[in-house]
C-alpha cells in the first residue's frame, strides 16, 4: 500500500480537514507567515464551538459528535502543496483540499470588492471545496463601508458534510477510478481480473463494489466531521461489503479507517476521562480498554478573550487583533458564513 502514502500521513491524518490558504493581493512573505502562524494555532477546533451550526435531528448521518470532548481538525496547506492534487481521492475522500481560506492584508488593498472578486477566481482551482472563506486583516474605515452584504455565499461546513453524505448515492460511486487501473495495481489487476471471470453475477458483484465504496466514502465524512463513533460503523460495513464483493483496495482501506477510528475515539475517551467514559465503553469496551496513561489528550484552542488579555498584557496589540480574528475564523471556517472583519 504504499502507493496510498505522502509525505506527513499519520494515524491522524484521516480526520484532518486540508484547507488552501490563499494570500490575495499584495502581501508580504512575513506577514502572510505570520497570519499562517496564527492559524495554525487553531487548527484544533472543539466541536461545541461549532454546535450551533450543526442540524442535527434525527436525519443527521453523524449521531455520535462527541460534542464536549471532541473537536474538527484542520491541516492548513500553502497553494504549492494544496495543487499537488492526489490521484487517489476516490479512495480516501480527506486526501482532496475541503475548504478554502483567503487572505487580505488591507493595508496593502484598495478596493476590497475587488480583492473578493480575485479570491472567488482563485478559489475555482479547487471546485471540490465544501466551504470557502475570505478574511480580511486590518481594515480601514473605507473597507468596512464597502458593500459586502452581497458576499454571503459561502457555505456553512458541518452543514455541507452531512449534505454530502445525506446525499451520497450508490449511483455516483465510481468503478473506473485510478485505483483501479493497472497503475495503481500492479498484478493485483490481473488477479482481479481473473476473479471476475470466475463470478457468474457480474452485476451483484458491481452493485456490492459501489455499496462498499460507498460506506468508505461515508466514513471518511464521519472521521472529517469529528464522530470517530459513525466512522467505524461505516467502516465496519465497508469491510464486510467489499470483502465479499473482492474488492481487495476498498477492504484494506477500510481496514485503515477502522484503526483511524480507533484511535480516535481513544482520545476522545481518555480527554473524557473515567467518570464520564461509560456510554462508550460499553458500546465498544476494547476502546476503552486501549486507552493508556501514554495517550495524549487533544488540546482545543485557547479562548479569544484569553489570547487577547495576555497578548495585550505582552505590549502587542495589533498581534492580539489578528489573534482574535484568527479566533473567530476559525470557528466560521467550521461553522459560519460571512466575510470576516476587523
Amino acid at each position: 500500500m504504499s502507493r496510498t502514502l505522502e509525505p506527513g500521513i499519520t494515524l491522524l491524518t484521516a480526520a484532518e480537514i486540508r484547507v488552501v490558504v490563499l494570500p490575495i493581493g499584495p502581501m508580504p512573505r512575513d506577514t502572510f507567515d505570520a497570519y499562517i502562524d496564527v492559524f495554525s494555532v487553531h487548527r484544533h477546533v472543539p466541536l461545541n464551538a461549532t454546535q450551533s451550526f450543526h442540524q442535527g435531528g434525527p436525519k443527521s448521518p453523524f449521531q455520535h459528535l462527541p460534542y464536549k470532548t471532541g473537536a474538527l481538525h484542520f491541516r492548513f496547506l500553502q497553494v504549492d502543496e494544496a495543487r499537488r492534487r492526489t490521484r487517489i481521492a476516490d479512495l480516501h475522500q480527506q486526501r482532496q483540499v475541503l475548504a478554502v481560506l483567503g487572505l487580505l492584508h488591507c493595508p496593502l488593498v484598495e478596493d476590497l470588492l475587488a480583492a473578493h472578486s480575485e479570491f472567488e477566481r482563485a478559489s475555482r482551482q479547487w471546485p471540490e471545496a465544501l466551504a470557502v472563506r475570505c478574511c480580511a486583516f486590518e481594515p480601514s474605515s473605507s473597507h468596512l463601508a464597502a458593500n459586502t452584504q452581497k458576499l454571503n455565499d459561502l457555505m456553512i461546513f458541518p452543514a455541507a458534510l452531512e449534505d454530502a453524505v445525506l446525499k451520497a448515492s450508490v449511483s455516483s460511486v465510481k468503478l473506473n477510478t485510478y485505483v483501479d487501473s493497472g497503475d495503481f495495481l500492479g498484478s493485483l489487476a490481473q488477479i482481479e481480473e481473473g476473479l471476475r471471470k470466475l463470478n457468474v453475477n457480474d452485476e451483484e458483484l458491481k452493485e456490492k463494489k459501489r455499496w462498499g465504496r460507498l460506506q468508505k466514502a461515508k466514513g471518511d465524512w464521519s472521521l472529517l466531521a469529528g464522530s470517530p463513533r459513525d466512522a467505524f460503523e461505516h467502516y465496519k460495513s465497508a469491510m464486510e461489503l467489499s470483502r465479499t464483493a473482492g474488492d481487495a483496495i476498498w477492504y484494506g482501506a477500510a481496514v485503515e479507517g477502522l484503526a483511524h477510528s480507533r484511535v480516535l475515539e481513544a482520545l476522545v475517551t481518555a480527554r473524557r476521562g473515567p467518570s464520564s467514559s461509560s456510554s462508550t465503553s460499553q458500546h465498544r469496551p476494547d476502546v476503552a480498554a486501549s486507552v493508556t496513561m501514554g495517550v495524549p489528550s487533544l488540546q482545543a484552542a485557547p479562548a479569544a478573550a484569553a489570547v487577547q488579555t495576555d497578548m495585550t498584557a505582552a505590549g502587542e496589540p495589533a498581534v492580539a487583533d489578528k489573534a482574535l480574528l484568527a479566533a473567530a475564523a476559525a470557528q466560521t471556517l467550521a461553522g459560519g458564513s460571512s466575510l470576516v472583519r476587523g
